[in-house]
C-alpha cells in the first residue's frame, strides 16, 4: 500500500507519516497542490489525507480529481475546516470520510482502516505460497508454522512478490513500491533488503525462493526440490 499525505504544517504532516508508518507500506508527504500533482503523476496511491487549505489553493480540486480516476485512492479530508457546510462540500467532492483537526491518533487509524475495507479497495488480508504468508497491515509472516516479525520494508518486499508470484518484478518497479520519494537509497539498499529476507525465509524453512534476475529484477516462486 502507498499513501499521500497532503499537509502544509511540517509537524502534523510528519506526525501522521508516522502514525501511518503502523500500517504496511510507504507514506509519501508533499505541502501544496502543485507538490501533490506531481507525486500523482509519478506514483498510484491507495490512500490520501489531504488537508483542505493549502498555500496553493484549496485542496478540494485535488479531492476531485482524486475521485474522478478508475483506480481512484480511498479519500480522507483532515482539516480545521469542519462546518457542517464544509463536511457536505468535502463529500461532495469525492472524500470518503472527513476528519476535523485536532483529532485522535486512533480515530484516524480506524478511519484509515475503515476506508480501506470498503469493497472497491478489498484487498486480501493474507497472501501466501506454499508455507509463506503475509498478514497485511501488520508486517506479520509465517513461514513454515512459524510467525516472525518482519522489518517494515522486508514485508514491503514480500508483499510485491506475493503479489506478482512467479512474475519477474524489476528493480525499479519495486524501489518504487518499497521508498518513498524524499527517502535516500544508495545503489545496494534494496539488495541488502532482499538479502536479509532471504535468509529469514531459508532459516526458517520456507519451500519458496526469491531469485536474482541479473539486470532485470527478482521472482519469488516455489524453491526446486533438492
Amino acid at each position: 500500500m502507498r499513501s499521500l499525505v497532503i499537509e502544509d504544517e511540517p509537524q502534523i504532516g510528519a506526525y501522521v507519516c508516522r502514525l501511518l508508518g503502523q500500517l504496511h507500506g510507504v507514506v509519501d508527504l508533499v505541502g501544496s497542490i502543485a507538490d501533490a500533482r506531481q507525486a500523482l503523476d509519478n506514483f498510484k496511491y491507495d490512500l490520501a489525507i489531504i488537508d483542505r487549505m493549502l498555500p496553493d489553493g484549496d485542496a478540494l480540486e485535488v479531492v476531485t480529481a482524486l475521485s474522478q480516476l478508475p483506480d481512484r485512492p480511498a479519500i480522507i479530508m483532515l482539516t480545521s475546516k469542519d462546518t457542517k457546510e464544509d463536511v457536505v462540500d468535502g463529500l461532495n467532492s469525492g472524500a470518503d470520510d472527513y476528519l476535523g483537526k485536532p483529532f485522535e491518533p486512533q480515530e484516524l487509524i480506524a478511519r484509515v482502516r475503515a476506508v480501506l475495507r470498503r469493497p472497491r479497495l478489498l484487498a486480501p488480508a493474507v497472501l501466501s505460497l506454499g508455507n509463506v504468508e503475509l498478514h497485511l497491515g501488520s508486517n506479520e509472516a509465517v513461514v513454515a508454522d512459524t510467525k516472525i516479525l518482519l522489518r517494515r520494508r522486508e514485508a514491503v518486499i514480500l508483499g510485491a512478490l506475493l503479489m506478482r508470484r512467479d512474475r519477474v518484478i524489476t528493480r525499479t518497479a519495486l524501489i518504487e513500491e518499497i521508498y518513498g520519494f524524499d527517502d535516500e537509497i544508495e545503489s545496494n539498499t534494496l539488495e541488502a533488503q532482499v538479502s536479509r529476507l532471504r535468509k529469514k525465509l531459508a532459516e526458517l524453512g520456507g519451500d519458496v525462493e526469491i531469485r536474482s534476475m541479473r539486470g532485470i529484477g527478482y521472482i519469488l516462486r516455489m524453491a526446486t526440490p533438492r
